[in-house]
């Protein structure tokens, strides 16, 4: 049932890329700040209504008891009621994913007069650090946090505790299970790994393959996201009419130096692997490692998710292709929800509960049509930790 969903989806994606092109073009094109401010929505989302029910959650779905997912179109406050200051909690900011959301959330911030203190915790190895920042977030007086866990159920207590404080936790890029989260800015990595297999299968179909032979990466394994992107990715795979057989999963931190050891790895236990498949650092390193091992011509690489350097890749043929989920735009949505909550809005009902951008698929072939800026913001950007409210 849920495949069949992803495939309705897929089917009508080409909604949004006729829409939302035309807003990732304006936003690159160097058009005055104010005019760039006023002119990033309305985007497409996939939404859903209703209250949280954490009994009725399963990782990389929303929960059953929502209402949706609801086709509309997102866009931003026009005011705040006075100058809000929000915490923000990241797993980590050393890769150019999430100095992407970072970007939305600052531009956000800045677009509404409101101000943001940034904390990081290094890695998602240390859920420990990130719930001690969030404590100290809720001691700096911060009217809401918006959080990118480490972690898809080590967070539930922390949130439990902010909330009972009267701190809403807005949860943006990662899902997490939290019974007492307010609200989720993001999509599903599950439908983002399904993406990356239906590009997959089609890719090699059309070369003539029908053995395959895949490395998969999914991440950290404790993450909300990685073990979806796996899923997705298997459950689109059983539509390829050959045989596929993934040869090994290695799971770990996104750093760099990590993923270069897991596709060494990966390439020294299987010399005939047809395609490494994964999270974006590993993608973004293994043209890299397929060119020192001599095996770039036979080996194809796709990636769950995109990055600005992945990006690049892209454009040269190094690698085929990632689905987008659009980190800006998430990041500036997360910031919207604070807003409207912190406005007297109510999730689920005046607004999204949860809500998501429509995951496009950038590929060699239609690269041209996601200009790097409208993905990322400019490529000198320099990541943001603390923006003081307009007065």
């Amino acid at each position: 049932m849920y495949s069949s969903e992803i495939k309705f989806y897929s089917s009508i994606n080409n909604l949004f890329v006729i829409f939302g092109l035309a807003v990732l073009v304006l936003l690159a094109a160097g058009t005055s700040a104010v005019a760039a401010e006023d002119s990033w929505w309305p985007i497409q989302v996939k939404s859903y209504y209703g209250s949280y029910d954490a009994q009725s959650k399963v990782p990389g779905q929303a929960s059953t008891n929502l209402k949706g997912p609801k086709l509309e179109e997102w866009n931003g406050p026009q005011k705040v009621n006075r100058p809000y200051t929000i915490g923000v909690s990241f797993p980590h900011i050393k890769d150019s994913y999430w100095i992407a959301v970072n970007y939305g959330i600052i531009e956000e911030a800045r677009r509404l007069g409101i101000g943001i203190k940034l904390l990081e915790a290094g890695g998602y190895d240390h859920l420990e650090k990130q719930i001690e920042q969030l404590q100290e977030l809720s001691r700096a007086d911060v009217d809401g946090i918006v959080l990118g866990s480490i972690s898809y159920s080590g967070v539930d207590s922390i949130v439990a505790e902010l909330s009972a404080k009267g701190i809403p936790v807005v949860e943006v890029i990662n899902d997490v299970h939290a019974p007492q989260i307010t609200a989720k800015a993001l999509v599903s990595f599950y439908d983002m790994g399904y993406y990356a297999g239906e590009f997959l299968a089609e890719q090699a179909e059309k070369s003539g393959r029908d053995n395959l032979k895949i490395a998969f990466f999914p991440g950290p394994k404790a993450s909300g996201w990685a073990p979806e992107t796996l899923h997705g990715f298997e459950d689109a795979m059983q539509y390829f009419p050959g045989s596929v057989e993934i040869v090994s999963v290695k799971w770990g931190d996104t750093g760099r130096v990590q993923q270069s050891r897991l596709v060494h790895e990966a390439l020294a236990e299987h010399t005939d692997v047809d395609y490494l498949v994964g999270n974006a650092v590993a993608a973004d390193v293994a043209p890299g490692i397929l060119e020192l091992t001599g095996r770039s011509a036979e080996t194809g690489v796709v990636s769950t998710y995109i990055i600005p350097d992945l990006y690049d890749k892209i454009v040269k043929g190094q690698v085929m292709g990632s689905p987008s989920d659009l980190t800006v735009f998430q990041g500036r949505m997360a910031v919207d929800m604070m807003v409207r909550i912190l406005n007297g809005e109510k999730p689920g009902r005046d607004f999204p509960f949860r809500s998501g951008p429509f995951i496009p698929t950038v590929t060699t072939e239609n690269i041209d049509s996601y200009p790097y800026d409208g993905l990322f913001g400019p490529r000198d950007y320099k990541p943001v930790f603390e923006l003081g409210p307009e007065k």
